[in-house]
Protein backbone atom coordinates (compact mmCIF):
# COMPACT_ATOMS: atom_id res chain seq x y z
CA UNK A 1 0.00 0.00 0.00
CA UNK A 2 1.04 3.60 -1.23
CA UNK A 3 2.53 5.43 2.43
CA UNK A 4 0.49 9.00 2.20
CA UNK A 5 1.66 12.34 3.91
CA UNK A 6 0.15 13.38 6.77
CA UNK A 7 -2.68 15.17 5.30
CA UNK A 8 -2.96 18.19 8.35
CA UNK A 9 0.59 18.92 7.06
CA UNK A 10 1.00 22.34 4.43
CA UNK A 11 3.41 23.43 2.87
CA UNK A 12 5.04 27.56 3.99
CA UNK A 13 2.70 28.64 0.53
CA UNK A 14 -0.50 26.94 1.68
CA UNK A 15 -0.26 27.97 5.25
CA UNK A 16 0.45 31.20 4.18
CA UNK A 17 -2.79 31.70 2.29
CA UNK A 18 -4.55 30.13 5.06
CA UNK A 19 -3.18 33.07 7.46
CA UNK A 20 -4.49 35.81 4.49
CA UNK A 21 -8.11 34.25 4.77
CA UNK A 22 -8.40 33.94 8.43
CA UNK A 23 -7.50 37.85 7.80
CA UNK A 24 -10.64 38.29 6.46
CA UNK A 25 -13.88 39.58 7.77
CA UNK A 26 -15.82 36.98 8.76
CA UNK A 27 -19.09 36.94 6.24
CA UNK A 28 -21.13 34.07 8.21
CA UNK A 29 -20.84 32.97 11.82
CA UNK A 30 -22.49 29.62 13.31
CA UNK A 31 -22.83 29.14 16.89
CA UNK A 32 -23.83 26.02 18.81
CA UNK A 33 -26.13 25.44 15.71
CA UNK A 34 -28.21 22.53 16.53
CA UNK A 35 -31.19 21.26 14.59
CA UNK A 36 -33.97 18.53 15.83
CA UNK A 37 -37.60 17.37 14.13
CA UNK A 38 -40.31 15.77 16.11
CA UNK A 39 -41.21 15.97 20.04
CA UNK A 40 -39.44 14.83 23.30
CA UNK A 41 -40.71 11.27 22.91
CA UNK A 42 -39.63 11.09 19.73
CA UNK A 43 -36.98 13.65 19.08
CA UNK A 44 -34.47 13.26 16.06
CA UNK A 45 -31.26 15.29 16.17
CA UNK A 46 -30.01 15.42 12.88
CA UNK A 47 -27.19 17.89 14.35
CA UNK A 48 -26.14 19.74 17.12
CA UNK A 49 -23.36 22.07 18.74
CA UNK A 50 -22.20 23.17 15.38
CA UNK A 51 -19.62 26.06 15.29
CA UNK A 52 -17.62 27.77 12.37
CA UNK A 53 -16.56 31.01 10.62
CA UNK A 54 -16.59 31.55 7.34
CA UNK A 55 -14.21 34.33 5.96
CA UNK A 56 -15.16 36.44 2.88
CA UNK A 57 -14.27 34.73 -0.49
CA UNK A 58 -13.53 31.57 1.39
CA UNK A 59 -14.59 27.87 -0.69
CA UNK A 60 -16.32 25.79 1.65
CA UNK A 61 -17.55 22.60 1.22
CA UNK A 62 -19.56 20.63 3.22
CA UNK A 63 -19.54 16.68 2.92
CA UNK A 64 -20.88 13.53 5.52
CA UNK A 65 -23.00 10.11 4.97
CA UNK A 66 -26.97 10.82 3.94
CA UNK A 67 -28.88 11.37 6.63
CA UNK A 68 -26.13 14.29 7.92
CA UNK A 69 -27.77 17.19 7.58
CA UNK A 70 -25.88 19.06 4.76
CA UNK A 71 -28.94 19.97 2.69
CA UNK A 72 -30.66 20.79 6.15
CA UNK A 73 -27.90 23.26 6.88
CA UNK A 74 -27.66 25.36 4.09
CA UNK A 75 -31.35 25.07 4.22
CA UNK A 76 -30.77 27.05 7.19
CA UNK A 77 -28.18 29.45 5.68
CA UNK A 78 -30.63 30.02 2.92
CA UNK A 79 -33.64 31.06 5.25
CA UNK A 80 -35.53 28.43 3.89
CA UNK A 81 -35.67 26.67 7.30
CA UNK A 82 -35.03 27.55 10.64
CA UNK A 83 -32.56 25.87 13.99
CA UNK A 84 -33.87 24.61 16.52
CA UNK A 85 -31.11 26.09 18.70
CA UNK A 86 -28.19 28.59 18.22
CA UNK A 87 -27.73 30.96 15.57
CA UNK A 88 -26.74 31.47 12.51
CA UNK A 89 -25.15 35.34 11.12
CA UNK A 90 -24.80 37.00 8.28
CA UNK A 91 -22.45 40.05 8.43
CA UNK A 92 -23.45 39.64 12.04
CA UNK A 93 -27.13 39.92 11.52
CA UNK A 94 -29.09 36.89 12.13
CA UNK A 95 -30.73 35.03 9.10
CA UNK A 96 -34.64 35.07 9.32
CA UNK A 97 -35.64 34.43 6.09
CA UNK A 98 -34.42 34.08 2.46
CA UNK A 99 -32.68 37.73 0.71
CA UNK A 100 -30.65 38.16 -2.40
CA UNK A 101 -27.70 38.71 -0.07
CA UNK A 102 -27.61 34.33 -0.61
CA UNK A 103 -27.83 33.11 -4.03
CA UNK A 104 -28.79 29.73 -4.25
CA UNK A 105 -28.20 26.75 -7.10
CA UNK A 106 -29.78 23.33 -6.86
CA UNK A 107 -29.09 20.28 -8.11
CA UNK A 108 -32.08 20.14 -10.60
CA UNK A 109 -32.43 22.44 -13.21
CA UNK A 110 -34.68 25.58 -11.46
CA UNK A 111 -34.80 27.87 -14.82
CA UNK A 112 -38.05 29.20 -15.76
CA UNK A 113 -38.71 27.16 -19.47
CA UNK A 114 -40.50 29.77 -20.89
CA UNK A 115 -37.58 32.70 -20.35
CA UNK A 116 -34.55 32.91 -22.49
CA UNK A 117 -30.82 32.23 -21.06
CA UNK A 118 -30.67 36.01 -20.63
CA UNK A 119 -34.41 36.64 -19.57
CA UNK A 120 -33.77 33.94 -16.59
CA UNK A 121 -30.59 36.15 -15.22
CA UNK A 122 -32.31 39.36 -15.04
CA UNK A 123 -35.20 37.78 -13.42
CA UNK A 124 -33.59 38.97 -10.27
CA UNK A 125 -32.57 41.93 -11.29
CA UNK A 126 -36.23 43.17 -12.22
CA UNK A 127 -37.18 42.02 -8.99
CA UNK A 128 -34.92 44.09 -6.89
CA UNK A 129 -36.50 46.83 -8.98
CA UNK A 130 -34.03 48.10 -11.65
CA UNK A 131 -35.61 48.76 -14.75
CA UNK A 132 -35.56 46.58 -18.50
CA UNK A 133 -32.38 48.16 -19.59
CA UNK A 134 -30.51 48.13 -16.68
CA UNK A 135 -31.55 44.58 -16.19
CA UNK A 136 -30.74 43.56 -19.80
CA UNK A 137 -27.48 44.87 -19.57
CA UNK A 138 -26.24 43.74 -16.31
CA UNK A 139 -27.26 40.27 -17.32
CA UNK A 140 -25.65 40.63 -20.43
CA UNK A 141 -22.40 40.96 -18.62
CA UNK A 142 -22.86 38.02 -16.33
CA UNK A 143 -23.90 35.61 -19.43
CA UNK A 144 -20.00 37.00 -20.46
CA UNK A 145 -18.72 35.95 -17.07
CA UNK A 146 -19.94 32.56 -17.65
CA UNK A 147 -19.24 32.11 -21.38
CA UNK A 148 -22.85 31.91 -22.61
CA UNK A 149 -23.51 35.23 -24.16
CA UNK A 150 -23.93 33.12 -27.55
CA UNK A 151 -26.81 31.49 -26.66
CA UNK A 152 -28.65 34.71 -24.68
CA UNK A 153 -31.86 34.45 -26.67
CA UNK A 154 -31.75 30.31 -26.47
CA UNK A 155 -34.41 29.05 -24.23
CA UNK A 156 -33.47 26.60 -21.47
CA UNK A 157 -34.60 23.22 -23.66
CA UNK A 158 -32.09 24.12 -26.10
CA UNK A 159 -29.12 24.11 -23.66
CA UNK A 160 -27.08 20.76 -22.55
CA UNK A 161 -26.82 20.44 -18.43
CA UNK A 162 -23.85 21.99 -17.62
CA UNK A 163 -25.07 25.18 -19.57
CA UNK A 164 -28.24 25.21 -17.70
CA UNK A 165 -26.37 25.14 -14.36
CA UNK A 166 -24.02 27.90 -15.45
CA UNK A 167 -26.96 30.26 -16.73
CA UNK A 168 -28.20 28.95 -12.71
CA UNK A 169 -25.06 29.93 -11.39
CA UNK A 170 -25.22 33.67 -13.40
CA UNK A 171 -28.52 34.55 -12.35
CA UNK A 172 -28.00 33.17 -8.50
CA UNK A 173 -24.83 36.08 -9.20
CA UNK A 174 -26.35 38.56 -10.81
CA UNK A 175 -27.96 39.99 -7.39
CA UNK A 176 -24.32 40.16 -5.84
CA UNK A 177 -24.95 38.41 -2.55
CA UNK A 178 -22.75 37.64 -0.37
CA UNK A 179 -22.67 33.57 -0.55
CA UNK A 180 -23.21 31.82 -3.04
CA UNK A 181 -24.92 27.97 -1.70
CA UNK A 182 -24.59 25.38 -3.64
CA UNK A 183 -26.92 22.10 -2.76
CA UNK A 184 -24.68 19.68 -5.27
CA UNK A 185 -24.97 21.17 -8.24
CA UNK A 186 -23.25 19.11 -10.56
CA UNK A 187 -24.37 16.08 -9.46
CA UNK A 188 -26.79 14.89 -11.92
CA UNK A 189 -24.06 15.58 -14.93
CA UNK A 190 -21.98 13.37 -16.45
CA UNK A 191 -18.70 13.16 -15.39
CA UNK A 192 -17.04 15.00 -18.15
CA UNK A 193 -19.24 17.48 -17.99
CA UNK A 194 -18.57 17.87 -14.14
CA UNK A 195 -15.33 18.64 -14.50
CA UNK A 196 -15.60 20.78 -16.70
CA UNK A 197 -18.43 22.77 -14.87
CA UNK A 198 -15.72 22.53 -11.61
CA UNK A 199 -13.37 23.84 -14.07
CA UNK A 200 -15.66 27.04 -14.95
CA UNK A 201 -16.50 27.49 -11.33
CA UNK A 202 -13.35 28.13 -10.06
CA UNK A 203 -12.73 30.32 -12.96
CA UNK A 204 -15.65 32.25 -11.88
CA UNK A 205 -15.10 32.16 -8.17
CA UNK A 206 -11.73 33.97 -8.69
CA UNK A 207 -13.26 37.25 -10.46
CA UNK A 208 -16.57 37.46 -8.46
CA UNK A 209 -16.60 38.64 -4.53
CA UNK A 210 -18.52 36.02 -3.34
CA UNK A 211 -17.97 33.45 -0.58
CA UNK A 212 -19.32 29.92 -1.53
CA UNK A 213 -20.99 27.16 0.73
CA UNK A 214 -20.66 24.30 -1.04
CA UNK A 215 -22.43 20.23 -0.99
CA UNK A 216 -21.24 17.40 -2.57
CA UNK A 217 -21.12 13.40 -2.34
CA UNK A 218 -18.14 13.64 -4.82
CA UNK A 219 -14.57 13.53 -2.58
CA UNK A 220 -12.77 14.38 -5.31
CA UNK A 221 -14.71 17.38 -5.86
CA UNK A 222 -14.63 18.14 -2.45
CA UNK A 223 -10.81 18.69 -2.29
CA UNK A 224 -10.25 20.03 -5.75
CA UNK A 225 -12.44 22.72 -5.34
CA UNK A 226 -12.42 23.42 -1.44
CA UNK A 227 -10.16 25.67 1.49
CA UNK A 228 -11.93 23.95 4.14
CA UNK A 229 -14.13 20.86 3.93
CA UNK A 230 -16.78 20.53 7.06
CA UNK A 231 -17.45 16.97 7.52
CA UNK A 232 -20.19 16.32 9.23
CA UNK A 233 -21.36 12.80 10.97
CA UNK A 234 -24.68 11.14 11.65
CA UNK A 235 -26.09 9.28 14.70
CA UNK A 236 -24.79 11.55 16.28
CA UNK A 237 -24.63 14.29 13.89
CA UNK A 238 -22.36 17.25 14.41
CA UNK A 239 -18.89 18.03 13.08
CA UNK A 240 -16.75 15.26 12.94
CA UNK A 241 -13.99 17.66 11.47
CA UNK A 242 -12.93 20.29 9.65
CA UNK A 243 -9.99 20.05 7.38
CA UNK A 244 -8.16 22.91 5.74
CA UNK A 245 -7.19 21.30 2.34
CA UNK A 246 -3.20 21.45 2.02
CA UNK A 247 -3.39 20.58 -1.79
CA UNK A 248 -1.95 24.01 -2.72
CA UNK A 249 -3.77 26.51 -5.43
CA UNK A 250 -4.50 26.81 -8.56
CA UNK A 251 -5.64 23.13 -8.98
CA UNK A 252 -5.08 21.06 -11.54
CA UNK A 253 -6.55 17.40 -12.43
CA UNK A 254 -3.10 16.08 -12.25
CA UNK A 255 -3.29 16.55 -8.81
CA UNK A 256 -5.81 14.08 -8.26
CA UNK A 257 -3.39 11.20 -8.10
CA UNK A 258 -0.64 13.55 -5.87
CA UNK A 259 0.59 12.22 -2.55
CA UNK A 260 -1.44 15.25 -1.03
CA UNK A 261 -4.39 14.51 -2.44
CA UNK A 262 -4.92 11.67 -1.60
CA UNK A 263 -3.98 11.47 1.66
CA UNK A 264 -6.99 13.97 2.15
CA UNK A 265 -9.65 11.64 0.25
CA UNK A 266 -7.59 8.92 2.39
CA UNK A 267 -8.25 10.72 5.58
CA UNK A 268 -12.32 11.82 4.68
CA UNK A 269 -13.04 8.14 3.67
CA UNK A 270 -12.24 7.28 6.82
CA UNK A 271 -14.11 9.94 8.42
CA UNK A 272 -17.11 9.03 6.59
CA UNK A 273 -16.81 5.53 6.14
CA UNK A 274 -14.88 4.60 9.10
CA UNK A 275 -11.70 2.15 8.76
CA UNK A 276 -11.35 -0.30 5.76
CA UNK A 277 -12.55 -3.43 8.78
CA UNK A 278 -15.57 -1.31 9.80
CA UNK A 279 -16.38 -0.78 5.84
CA UNK A 280 -16.21 -4.67 5.08
CA UNK A 281 -18.30 -5.50 8.02
CA UNK A 282 -20.96 -2.87 7.07
CA UNK A 283 -20.62 -4.15 3.35
CA UNK A 284 -21.42 -7.90 3.96
CA UNK A 285 -25.09 -8.85 2.99
CA UNK A 286 -26.69 -12.31 3.54
CA UNK A 287 -25.37 -15.19 1.54
CA UNK A 288 -28.47 -16.88 -0.29
CA UNK A 289 -27.62 -19.01 -3.08
CA UNK A 290 -29.24 -19.41 -6.11
CA UNK A 291 -26.86 -20.62 -8.47
CA UNK A 292 -25.57 -24.41 -9.28
CA UNK A 293 -22.34 -25.55 -7.71
CA UNK A 294 -19.63 -24.91 -10.22
CA UNK A 295 -20.58 -21.66 -12.07
CA UNK A 296 -19.24 -19.38 -9.22
CA UNK A 297 -17.44 -16.06 -9.89
CA UNK A 298 -14.94 -14.37 -8.18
Amino acid sequence: MLALPDYREQTPEVAARFAKIKERPVVLTVRNLEKAFGTNGSRHVVFDHVSLDIHRREFVTIIGPSGCGKSTFIRIAAGLEEATSGEMLLDGKPITGPSPDRGMVFQGYTLFPWRTVKENVMFGLEMRGNDTGTADAEARQWLDMVGLSRVENSYPHELSGGMKQRVAIARALANEPRILIMDEPFGALDALTRCKMQSYLLQIWKKVNVTILFITHDLDEAIYLSDRILVLGVNPGGVREIIENPVPRPRTPEQFLSPKFLAVKHRLDELIHGSAAEQEEEDKIPVIKLTEVGDEVE
